[in-house]
Protein backbone atom coordinates (compact mmCIF):
# COMPACT_ATOMS: atom_id res chain seq x y z
CA UNK A 1 0.00 0.00 0.00
CA UNK A 2 1.14 3.65 -0.60
CA UNK A 3 1.33 6.42 1.40
CA UNK A 4 -1.55 7.91 -0.17
CA UNK A 5 -3.89 4.79 0.46
CA UNK A 6 -3.04 4.88 4.17
CA UNK A 7 -3.52 8.49 4.37
CA UNK A 8 -7.43 7.86 2.47
CA UNK A 9 -7.38 5.23 5.37
CA UNK A 10 -6.35 7.32 8.18
CA UNK A 11 -8.78 10.15 6.84
CA UNK A 12 -11.85 7.61 6.63
CA UNK A 13 -11.55 5.20 9.93
CA UNK A 14 -9.16 7.53 12.13
CA UNK A 15 -11.73 9.54 13.99
CA UNK A 16 -13.67 5.67 14.95
CA UNK A 17 -10.40 4.76 16.04
CA UNK A 18 -9.46 7.68 18.13
CA UNK A 19 -13.37 7.63 19.79
CA UNK A 20 -12.53 3.48 20.54
CA UNK A 21 -8.94 4.54 21.93
CA UNK A 22 -10.87 7.43 24.10
CA UNK A 23 -13.45 5.21 25.21
CA UNK A 24 -10.84 2.96 26.21
CA UNK A 25 -8.10 5.09 27.55
CA UNK A 26 -9.76 8.08 28.66
CA UNK A 27 -7.83 10.33 27.99
CA UNK A 28 -7.52 12.06 25.11
CA UNK A 29 -3.91 12.73 24.44
CA UNK A 30 -2.93 9.25 25.00
CA UNK A 31 -5.91 8.44 22.67
CA UNK A 32 -3.86 10.46 19.63
CA UNK A 33 -0.94 8.59 20.26
CA UNK A 34 -2.88 5.70 20.19
CA UNK A 35 -4.55 6.09 16.88
CA UNK A 36 -1.47 7.29 14.98
CA UNK A 37 0.03 4.07 16.53
CA UNK A 38 -2.20 1.94 16.03
CA UNK A 39 -2.52 2.73 11.93
CA UNK A 40 1.58 2.39 12.30
CA UNK A 41 1.16 -0.85 13.17
CA UNK A 42 -1.47 -1.49 10.46
CA UNK A 43 1.40 -0.59 8.09
CA UNK A 44 3.10 -3.86 8.54
CA UNK A 45 0.22 -5.69 7.18
CA UNK A 46 -0.19 -4.31 3.87
CA UNK A 47 -2.79 -7.38 2.60
CA UNK A 48 -4.92 -7.03 5.26
CA UNK A 49 -5.87 -3.41 4.31
CA UNK A 50 -6.20 -3.90 0.88
CA UNK A 51 -9.66 -5.44 1.35
CA UNK A 52 -12.10 -2.82 2.31
CA UNK A 53 -14.56 -5.59 4.20
CA UNK A 54 -11.49 -6.95 6.24
CA UNK A 55 -9.21 -3.69 6.64
CA UNK A 56 -11.85 -1.88 9.15
CA UNK A 57 -12.07 -4.89 11.79
CA UNK A 58 -8.51 -5.29 11.18
CA UNK A 59 -7.48 -1.66 12.29
CA UNK A 60 -10.23 -2.35 14.98
CA UNK A 61 -8.58 -5.40 16.42
CA UNK A 62 -5.01 -3.58 16.34
CA UNK A 63 -6.74 -0.56 18.18
CA UNK A 64 -8.07 -2.73 21.34
CA UNK A 65 -5.29 -4.93 21.57
CA UNK A 66 -3.12 -1.65 21.52
CA UNK A 67 -5.41 0.34 24.26
CA UNK A 68 -5.68 -2.99 26.36
CA UNK A 69 -2.16 -3.37 26.52
CA UNK A 70 -1.32 0.45 27.38
CA UNK A 71 -4.38 -0.34 30.50
CA UNK A 72 -2.21 -3.00 31.81
CA UNK A 73 0.98 -1.76 31.53
CA UNK A 74 -0.54 1.74 33.56
CA UNK A 75 -2.03 -0.90 36.12
CA UNK A 76 1.83 -2.71 35.91
CA UNK A 77 3.50 0.54 36.37
CA UNK A 78 1.16 1.38 39.11
CA UNK A 79 -0.93 4.07 37.61
CA UNK A 80 -4.05 4.65 38.21
CA UNK A 81 -6.36 2.36 36.40
CA UNK A 82 -9.59 3.42 34.44
CA UNK A 83 -13.01 3.09 37.10
CA UNK A 84 -15.28 1.76 34.75
CA UNK A 85 -15.20 0.45 31.47
CA UNK A 86 -17.46 2.53 28.70
CA UNK A 87 -19.35 0.19 25.84
CA UNK A 88 -19.59 1.81 23.02
CA UNK A 89 -23.18 2.11 22.18
CA UNK A 90 -22.92 0.93 18.93
CA UNK A 91 -22.03 -2.18 20.21
CA UNK A 92 -23.52 -2.73 23.18
CA UNK A 93 -24.40 -6.07 23.76
CA UNK A 94 -28.23 -5.07 25.89
CA UNK A 95 -30.52 -2.52 24.44
CA UNK A 96 -30.03 -0.63 27.84
CA UNK A 97 -26.30 0.98 27.78
CA UNK A 98 -26.50 2.04 31.60
CA UNK A 99 -27.13 -1.36 32.62
CA UNK A 100 -24.13 -3.08 30.32
CA UNK A 101 -22.17 -0.73 32.63
CA UNK A 102 -24.10 -1.11 36.05
CA UNK A 103 -22.94 -5.23 35.23
CA UNK A 104 -19.16 -4.37 34.01
CA UNK A 105 -18.88 -2.51 37.97
CA UNK A 106 -19.44 -4.91 39.49
CA UNK A 107 -15.91 -6.68 38.42
CA UNK A 108 -12.15 -5.87 38.63
CA UNK A 109 -10.84 -4.13 35.69
CA UNK A 110 -8.77 -7.14 34.28
CA UNK A 111 -12.33 -9.04 34.10
CA UNK A 112 -13.88 -6.24 32.19
CA UNK A 113 -11.06 -5.85 29.79
CA UNK A 114 -11.88 -9.71 28.79
CA UNK A 115 -15.76 -9.09 28.47
CA UNK A 116 -15.79 -6.55 26.45
CA UNK A 117 -12.44 -7.82 24.35
CA UNK A 118 -14.53 -11.25 23.65
CA UNK A 119 -18.07 -10.31 23.72
CA UNK A 120 -17.53 -6.54 22.24
CA UNK A 121 -15.10 -6.85 19.74
CA UNK A 122 -15.22 -10.51 18.89
CA UNK A 123 -11.47 -10.51 20.16
CA UNK A 124 -10.03 -15.11 20.72
CA UNK A 125 -9.42 -15.76 23.91
CA UNK A 126 -5.69 -16.06 22.93
CA UNK A 127 -5.62 -12.82 21.42
CA UNK A 128 -6.92 -11.10 25.40
CA UNK A 129 -5.06 -13.30 26.62
CA UNK A 130 -1.86 -12.03 24.88
CA UNK A 131 -2.75 -8.53 25.31
CA UNK A 132 -3.51 -8.64 29.08
CA UNK A 133 -0.41 -10.49 29.47
CA UNK A 134 -2.29 -13.61 30.87
CA UNK A 135 -3.05 -17.20 30.35
CA UNK A 136 -5.89 -18.35 28.08
CA UNK A 137 -7.33 -20.24 30.97
CA UNK A 138 -7.13 -16.88 32.94
CA UNK A 139 -9.75 -15.56 30.11
CA UNK A 140 -11.71 -18.46 29.99
CA UNK A 141 -12.41 -18.96 34.21
CA UNK A 142 -12.68 -15.13 34.31
CA UNK A 143 -15.22 -14.51 31.15
CA UNK A 144 -17.58 -17.31 32.75
CA UNK A 145 -17.65 -16.03 36.06
CA UNK A 146 -18.73 -13.12 34.45
CA UNK A 147 -21.23 -14.67 32.35
CA UNK A 148 -22.72 -16.33 35.49
CA UNK A 149 -22.40 -13.31 37.61
CA UNK A 150 -23.21 -10.66 35.56
CA UNK A 151 -26.79 -13.12 34.82
CA UNK A 152 -27.42 -13.44 38.13
CA UNK A 153 -27.05 -9.86 38.59
CA UNK A 154 -29.92 -8.88 35.44
CA UNK A 155 -32.06 -12.09 37.29
CA UNK A 156 -32.27 -10.39 40.43
CA UNK A 157 -32.65 -7.20 39.11
CA UNK A 158 -35.25 -8.09 36.94
CA UNK A 159 -37.04 -9.27 39.94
Amino acid sequence: MDRAAIAELYRTWGPAIYRRCVRLLRDTEAARDATQEVFRKAMSSPDKLSNPDTALPFIYRIATNHCLNERRNAGRRGETELDDLEIPSEHAAFPQRRLVQRVLARFDVKTQSIAVGVLVDGMEHDEVADALGISRKTVSRKLARFLENARKYLERSAA
